[in-house]
């Protein structure tokens, strides 16, 4: 789930008094020459304000479905590399996806901004170059750590990781350059290689790193095919802060998804992975839905009471909508140890419906940073997402009891849930006030 920034709009508390003539927008920043005074008019609200086309109305669930299906370009390469991810070590595409995924916070984060200023090439160029030094970056880790952490390999283990960095860039570069519906059609060798394998058809050799790089050559395109340079703008400091506060998201996401997957039952995925896949395009779409009701509340709002109190119903239908995964996961975990004495494989069998509690939580605790990070609280959201691993790290030094790994990183992930649900419905307060002319992105 990654977040791609748009434009937020302020608006200023004024009288309904509206000056007639230029047809200026009502949000535009573009300034005007200086002119005689104008006319000052009483002009009825219905007249001036500005309504959204019918056709744009639901335009986020339209971007939460092409978020998913981008999303599905990883998904099916990591499928599709099942034969290959099973000859290296566990280390592998656990490092890979803290690399890859906190690169692609940070880079998607700061490659919108640079795709405002200075065009989709000059976005691409600053992903490219940040993957590349993540790349070179996984090259040394290979080169110097230990075989039982790449497994006897090498070689391999630094073709696994530099096709997942891949596969990641080429979704970062789609996002920053409004490129997804084209990368996804591109990605659909990637989907139709994953059915191969997993129908057990025939393997699938060298034909799906032909299709990771296809389809990274594709989302590069704005560097790959000659055109107009254009230099890279430089990004401001709190372009900067906010960038550093997705990449401590994204390893914080990727390290909690590490701890769920390794405290789990072994060699079983399936009741992990599968409560996050289903929660992802429900919660994608709230989000879409709740950063696209905040904004419509600028163009509906009469005055400051009336968008906080937008803002706050918005908000409580929100927390309505992220209560469900807290408690199916409470449900979830409080079942586990409800089970009979006496059941075969018992303790597999309550390990498997911790992992869904587990995965369920953590689908609710990504949609509440990504929600908090998307209203302009970038700092409260890298705090909700680090409390996970860093609690995690802490819990063996207290003189507190353990009932083991899973279960006591299913109990970080409730509370961290618990103190999001809070968070969320404390942010109903607009972040910025309507008397700010400000825009952020």
């Amino acid at each position: 789930m990654t977040i791609t920034h748009g434009r937020s709009r302020t608006i200023s508390r004024r009288t309904h008094r509206r000056r007639v003539g230029g047809g200026r927008p009502r949000h535009s920043l573009t300034p005007w020459p200086e002119s005689p005074p104008p006319v000052v008019v009483e002009v009825a609200p219905p007249v001036v304000r500005q309504h959204r086309a019918p056709s744009s109305s639901r335009s986020y669930l339209y971007a939460a479905v092409l978020r998913c299906a981008l999303y599905l370009g990883p998904l099916s390469v990591a499928a599709a590399a099942a034969e290959p991810l099973a000859r290296v070590e566990w280390p592998v595409p656990l490092v890979t996806l803290l690399l890859g995924w906190a690169a692609a916070q940070a880079l998607t984060c700061t490659g919108v901004s640079v795709a405002r200023r200075a065009g989709p090439a000059a976005a691409a160029r600053q992903v490219g170059l940040g993957f590349a030094v993540v790349a070179g970056l996984w090259c040394a880790l290979v080169w110097v750590a230990p075989s039982t952490m790449v497994g006897p390999d090498r070689g391999l283990a630094l073709v696994v990781g530099l096709g997942g960095l891949a596969t990641l860039a080429t979704v970062t570069a789609a996002l920053v350059t409004r490129a997804e519906a084209a990368i996804v059609l591109w990605c659909l060798p990637c989907w139709a290689l994953a059915a191969i394998t997993l129908a057990d058809l025939k393997p699938v050799g060298t034909l799906l790193p032909a299709a990771i790089v296809v389809a990274l050559i594709r989302a590069f395109q704005p560097i790959v095919v000659p055109g107009r340079r254009s230099r890279r703008p430089r990004l401001n400091r709190a372009e900067l802060l906010r960038g550093g506060g997705y990449l401590i998201i994204g390893a914080s996401q990727a390290i909690c998804v590490g701890l769920v997957w390794q405290a789990g039952p072994s060699g079983s995925t399936a009741p992990f992975w599968l409560p996050l896949l289903l929660a992802v395009p429900i919660l994608e779409a709230l989000i879409g839905w709740h950063t696209r009701q905040v904004e419509a509340g600028l163009d509906a709002a009469e005055n400051g009471a009336d968008y906080h109190r937008h803002v706050r119903s918005v908000t409580l239908i929100t927390l309505v909508g992220l209560l469900p995964p807290f408690a199916v996961g409470i449900a979830l975990a409080l079942a586990a140890y409800q089970l009979p004495a006496g059941l075969p494989g018992l303790v597999d069998t309550q390990s498997g419906v911790l992992g869904l509690a587990g995965g369920m939580l953590l689908g609710g605790v990504f949609a509440i940073t990504y929600l908090v990070a998307a209203r302009g609280r970038t700092g409260i959201a890298a705090t909700i997402a680090s409390a996970p691993p860093l609690t995690a790290a802490v819990l063996p030094f207290l003189p507190l009891p353990s009932s083991g790994p899973l279960p006591d990183a299913v109990a970080v992930l409730a509370a961290t849930h618990l103190a999001g649900l809070l968070v969320v419905a404390l942010i109903a307060q607009p972040a910025q006030s309507l008397d700010d002319n400000r825009r952020t992105s």
